[in-house]
């Protein structure tokens, strides 16, 4: 079958190598990826420690942003109570963040393509810090302004939406995949786990110790000073060791300069997403968003179901966070030495399933404990595996920053949808019960795995419908032998230019003409764009909605006695 291609020549796809020889493939496949003269001769490898050091300083810069983000969910009783505002509005104050990245991101994914994760990371951090600041003050002497706690969620939003694509951008330079870049995503998020358990667990104690609900957000705002230093630290240790050491930028194969370069956002980019990628993305849009989103009713859900108080309540709900901080960098290495992407994205959508399953038809205490441990392993397999394979799946890497940037953006419109439409669902119950809003999750629940469970039965049992499926489900070591023999069933061994018509190495062509969309389907790839863009634009309407719902929803809250 014949497929479309490109004119244009990436930087990935002129490179050679990456400092990696698969086994078992021919001579030509095993070029090694030339340095320049003056680089390779005056400039040591870069050193292991430094790789280390890198890895810790970046996973830091989000460290207050989760902080944070946990610490409101876990402040939700006493956020309504102390702002007088009803279940809607508080949705509207958790939705607003998502909101703004819905396309907010795309944008700066484009940016960081351009001028750098490093640089980003400062910047966005910088947004982090300010909306903090601006939430610790709306809380001070009593203030308790609700409109001020938007603004400042608002400017954090900036910061939050997109300091994880910088910290990819950094670590996708640094590290390729199956070697070390799915652990450093399980770093990030081992971190990040431990923040949010941190700030959603003290944030409670803190208030009622100290009297007040502002010291714990004026803690969390010099959490966000910390991370903010870190992020210059990863901008000027960057700077010391492309000038110290012979770094190899491993998303194009070239010396990494921390030069700008061409923008990768372009709307064409969309023809060389093929038909994987909207699985994945539609899988996202589910899992992902469920997972997320039901952190911003875990705390009030706790106190409901163990008749407990606040304290209590932030504690059991974060423990479920302690879990994924032990194991996602395990799953990383894992995912850089076996594969099996696709696997573990069918069992983060059953564990989710499993456990929004318990909690809507049991009341038990045992019951819910073990829901939450459930939900405590969806969160643990599903950061590392989505953003490696939107990397593993994409023909060209050129494109990974707007792949990943449509991927994220239909996500948060997603969590706008869900948590919004909970938040009026329990504002309409007599008893302010979370109880309904549970079958929102368990639905999105059911359809992540109905996704997730397809695309894992056809990369078995049609592994040639789904090429780009297939690969990103082999290890390393077999992805070579793999290639070939999918490339021989495909028939592109024909479409494979001589060696002295292109750079790139033979077995990297297939690679890209097994993944790249066949000719025809454009019509259903720009569908697929239509519906990511018409889930963003009913995210916008749900959140107008839920604004309209929080005026008329004191009244209701009045009548119910809340």
């Amino acid at each position: 079958m014949e497929r479309s291609s490109s004119t244009e020549k990436s930087p990935v796809e002129e490179k050679v190598s990456y400092d990696h020889q698969d086994k078992g493939s021919s001579h030509t496949d095993e070029q090694i990826l030339p340095y320049s003269p003056s680089t390779t001769s005056t400039k040591p490898k870069l050193p292991i420690a430094w790789q280390v050091v890198i890895i810790v300083l970046t996973c830091l810069c989000t460290f207050g942003n989760h902080w944070s983000n946990g610490l409101i969910v876990s402040l939700k009783t006493t956020i309504i109570k102390e702002t007088h505002i009803n279940n809607s509005q508080f949705a509207t104050l958790v939705a607003v963040t998502n909101l703004v990245n819905t396309f907010l991101c795309i944008g700066l994914g484009f940016c960081i393509d351009k001028w750098g994760g490093a640089l980003f990371s400062v910047i966005l951090a910088f947004f982090h810090l300010s909306g903090a600041m601006v939430m610790s003050g709306a809380a001070t002497n009593n203030l308790n302004s609700y409109p001020l706690l938007i603004v400042g969620k608002v400017l954090a939003a900036i910061g939050d939406g997109s300091l994880d694509n910088a910290q990819h951008r950094i670590f996708s330079t640094y590290f390729a995949p199956g070697r070390g870049f799915a652990f450093s995503i399980g770093a990030i998020w081992s971190v990040a786990n431990l923040a949010q358990f941190t700030g959603q667990s003290t944030a409670n104690i803190i208030t009622v110790n100290l009297g007040s609900y502002a010291w714990a957000l004026w803690i969390s705002s010099v959490i966000a000073l910390f991370s903010f230093l870190c992020a210059i630290a990863v901008f000027f240790l960057d700077r010391y060791l492309r000038a110290h050491y012979n770094v190899t930028d491993q998303t194009n194969g070239k010396q990494h300069t921390g030069k700008s370069k061409a923008g990768a956002f372009k709307i064409k980019a969309i023809q060389h997403l093929p038909l994987t990628f909207w699985l994945v993305v539609a899988f996202a849009v589910f899992e992902n968003a469920g997972v997320q989103s039901f952190v911003s009713i875990s705390t009030q859900f706790a106190q409901q179901r163990l008749q407990k108080g606040a304290v209590i309540g932030g504690w059991v709900s974060s423990f479920y966070l302690l879990l994924p901080a032990g194991l996602t960098p395990l799953l990383g290495i894992y995912v850089d030495v076996y594969g099996h992407r696709i696997t573990f994205l069918f069992l983060s959508g059953l564990t989710f399933l499993i456990s929004m399953l318990l909690l809507k038809f049991s009341h038990t205490v045992p019951t819910f404990i073990a829901a939450y441990v459930f939900y405590a392993l969806s969160q643990a397999v599903t950061p590392a595996p989505q953003v490696e394979i939107v990397r593993n799946i994409i023909p060209d890497p050129q494109y990974f920053a707007t792949g990943f940037a449509i991927k994220k953006s239909v996500v948060q419109a997603s969590i706008v949808i869900i948590t919004t439409a909970a938040g009026r669902m329990q504002d309409l119950s007599a008893t302010d019960s979370l109880d309904p809003a549970v079958t929102l999750w368990l639905v999105y629940a059911f359809v992540s795995v109905a996704i997730s469970g397809t695309l894992l039965f056809v990369s078995y049992a049609w592994p040639a419908a789904l090429p780009a499926a297939r690969l990103s489900q082999v290890s390393p070591r077999d992805k070579p032998d793999e290639i070939r023999r999918l490339a021989e069933k495909k028939g592109v061994n024909a479409l494979v230019k001589a060696a002295e018509e292109t750079d790139e190495p033979k077995l990297k062509q297939k690679e890209r003409l097994l993944k790249t969309p066949t000719v025809g389907t454009a019509v259903l790839r720009w569908i697929y764009s239509a519906i990511a863009l018409g889930i963003i634009l009913i995210g916008w309407v749900m959140f107008g909605i839920g604004v309209s719902w929080g005026v008329h929803g004191n009244v209701v809250a009045g009548t119910v006695g809340e």
